[in-house]
């Protein structure tokens, strides 16, 4: 599963109990508001892999617990190591829910750019973004995309994410000469 709009812990642990059910292995990728990420990964429908703040295993656990998510995505058959010291699935769920049923978000939705432009511009914006930055890059791009005003500040906002200054302007140029 890939969301596109703010979420919460509960909504995750949700998607990791289905995960979990269908017996899939994957992992599911994690971003927060502050660049935060966090791993889940699983092979066969058991948690095998845990990362959260450059802890591993059973220490990222609490980590995890304590996120306040933005986005997050399953990508399915992805390999892991697994780590040793990780207590059994259905106690890291638990864990998980304990702290996820309270954690909701009340404020109500609005719509951002990321919910009103085509697909095709996201595509573009995304696999370009890609090119430059890696895999990070549809993290990068949708918490961007939720901020941004218009799509021309869009392509600045997501040029200002390119650390090298060079990169960043091809990636601008190329975007425009694309989209518009």
């Amino acid at each position: 599963m890939h969301n596109s709009s703010p979420i919460s812990l509960a909504t995750i642990v949700t998607e990791l109990q289905r995960v979990c059910q269908e017996k899939l292995s994957g992992t599911i990728n994690i971003l927060t508001e502050n660049r935060q990420l966090a791993r889940i990964s699983l092979l066969d429908g058991n948690i095998v892999a845990l990362f959260c703040m450059s802890k591993r295993g059973a220490e990222a656990l609490p980590l995890i617990r304590q996120l306040n998510p933005n986005w997050f995505q399953f990508i399915k058959g992805s390999s892991v190591t697994a780590d040793s010291n990780l207590p059994a699935t259905a106690d890291i769920v638990n864990f998980l829910t304990s702290t996820a049923s309270s954690s909701t978000k009340s404020e109500p939705e609005k719509n951002t750019l990321l919910e009103i432009l085509p697909q095709r511009i996201l595509t573009v914006l995304k696999e370009m973004l890609n090119e430059f930055m890696g895999p990070v890059a549809p993290m990068i791009c949708n918490k961007v995309l939720r901020q941004a005003s218009n799509l021309d500040s869009a392509i600045d906002l997501l040029a200002r994410e390119i650390p090298d200054q060079q990169q960043a302007i091809k990636f601008q140029e190329q975007v425009r000469q694309k989209v518009f």
